[in-house]
Formats: C-alpha cells, sequence, structure tokens
C-alpha cells in the first residue's frame, strides 16, 4: 500500500506541476532566457526522471526505516513534493520570478533535509535525491538569472 500511496503523490506533483507550466507557457515564452538554458524538452524530461528518483528514494527509505519513523519520512517526501509544485505555481501562475528563485532555495533544503535524514537507513535512498538537489540549486541559478534578464526596464515580464 505505501508503494501505491508514493507513486500516487509523485504522479500528482507531476501532472498538478505540468498543469501549472502549461497555464504560463505563453508568459514564459515572452522572457529573455540565458543561452545556456536547457531546451523545454530537456527540462520536462529532467522533471520526470527526478520525480521518478525521489519516488523510488522514498521506496527505500520506506523499507529501510523503522515504523515508528514513517509519519516523519512521509512529511519529508509530501513537502518536498508540494515545493516541487509550488516552484510551477510561483513562476508560471504568478509570475513571480523572485519568490520562484527563493522556493528554489527551499526547494534544495528540503531535499538536503531529505538526504540528511534517510541517509544512516538507506545510503541508496541519500543518493538517489541528490541529482534532486543539485538540479534544485541549478534551478535557483536559472530562475535568479532569468529574473535578473527580465527585471522592469532591463526586459518584457512581470517580476
Amino acid at each position: 500500500m505505501p508503494y501505491l500511496v508514493i507513486a500516487l503523490i509523485a504522479l500528482a506533483t507531476a501532472a498538478i506541476s505540468a498543469l501549472m507550466v502549461r497555464s504560463g507557457l505563453k508568459w514564459a515564452r515572452s522572457l529573455r532566457i540565458p543561452d545556456w538554458s536547457p531546451s523545454p524538452r530537456s527540462l520536462l524530461a529532467s522533471w520526470a526522471v527526478l520525480l521518478a528518483l525521489a519516488a523510488l528514494s522514498a521506496v527505500f527509505a520506506w523499507n529501510a526505516m523503522q515504523p515508528h519513523e514513517h509519519p516523519r519520512l512521509i512529511a519529508v517526501y509530501v513537502i518536498n513534493a508540494f515545493l516541487n509544485a509550488a516552484w510551477c505555481y510561483l513562476f508560471f501562475v504568478r509570475h513571480q520570478m523572485g519568490s520562484a528563485t527563493l522556493e528554489a532555495a527551499l526547494l534544495a533544503i528540503a531535499v538536503a533535509v531529505i538526504v540528511l535524514d534517510v541517509i544512516e537507513a538507506s545510503v541508496i535512498a541519500a543518493i538517489l535525491v541528490l541529482p534532486l538537489f543539485v538540479w534544485a540549486l541549478f534551478g535557483m541559478y536559472l530562475t535568479l538569472t532569468i529574473f535578473r534578464m527580465n527585471v522592469s526596464g532591463r526586459g518584457g515580464g512581470d517580476v
């Protein structure tokens, strides 16, 4: 049963995030972006892989941890899922690039908390979310760069 719930949380996160991204694509296409930014297709593919790795990490952690630790484990992964979707909301729906940058920093911290929380029980679970940590840091830098390129007077986008 927990495996089904983990899979459903990952799928729900992906679906909700995709809907928010889709709602803001027209606006996002109007932004100036750095030359080194990955293509939209590679961004989507990367997110799909990262969410799958996070779900797999949750399974390994669930199996390795004691039942009394499961509520805390659920909390750290659900917070992570929420923060993943929250970035999409702030950036694509609200067009708040500055807030999305700060939110990406929170996401990186949340992933670091997962790593620290599960590493004793399952090194594999911790390793599986490390790419998400790197991605969150990259996303924070990319979002900050887009924000700086598009602030009032230097580009065309809401901040």
